[in-house]
């Protein structure tokens, strides 16, 4: 969060988050037309906010991973039409594949982004008075729902640093050799993936965390 006198920030908590709710609705459902208008919405929300268009963009290498899989895996494995190259070259990707992949990273960065903005000209203790203060009349009638509003918006402040840190129990993993001393990258992965399963565990053993 960062403090600002901008139309987004004096604009109420619970307006901001209705209106980050609608836009992520628009740019999961929204066809290619929704999202190239989602993709505008939000570069000027990021102007308007104070964010640094380019440093947003290189804020989404934190999850080039993510968009790796996303992207990559819709290519190979949506059937449909063949892309041809020339008569004699076929690539094994297809064009609803592509298409797909195309939307599906889209759509990730519009609600990174979304999310991004919301969180910059929003404070938390307006984000928890919402929830928990004494004039929320959101969740009035269930004292469960609030609590689990609650949670959720604790977990969305914390969420971050826990990905920080399984990248770095990955990072740690190929520094010390386990990853490199594998003999195929199958057992690699394999290794990769046992080491984020324990630092899994170990987060959600200890009761502090």
């Amino acid at each position: 969060y960062h403090p600002g006198d901008s139309i987004l920030h004096s604009i109420g908590a619970r307006s901001k988050i209705l209106l980050a709710l609608v836009c992520i609705f628009v740019t999961g459902t929204g066809d290619g037309l929704a999202l190239l208008f989602m993709f505008f919405l939000c570069h000027l929300g990021m102007l308007v906010s104070g964010i640094f268009i380019l440093d947003a963009w290189k804020r989404l290498a934190a999850l080039k991973i993510l968009f790796l899989v996303l992207g990559v895996t819709p290519l190979f494995l949506t059937p449909g039409a063949p892309l041809y190259f020339s008569n004699e070259f076929s690539f094994p990707v297809t064009k609803e594949g592509l298409e797909c992949s195309v939307f599906t990273v889209s759509r990730l960065a519009c609600m990174v982004w979304i999310s991004m903005i919301l969180v910059r000209t929003t404070s938390p203790q307006s984000l928890m008075g919402i929830v928990s203060g004494s004039r929320s009349n959101f969740f009035t009638k269930s004292k469960a729902l609030q609590e689990f509003v609650l949670v959720g918006i604790l977990s969305f402040q914390i969420l971050p640093h826990l990905l920080a840190e399984a990248e770095e129990k990955m990072r740690a993993c190929w520094r010390d050799g386990k990853v490199q001393n594998k003999d195929n990258r199958l057992e690699a992965l394999k290794e990769m993936v046992r080491s984020i399963i324990m630092w899994v565990v170990a987060v959600l053993a200890n009761p502090e965390r």
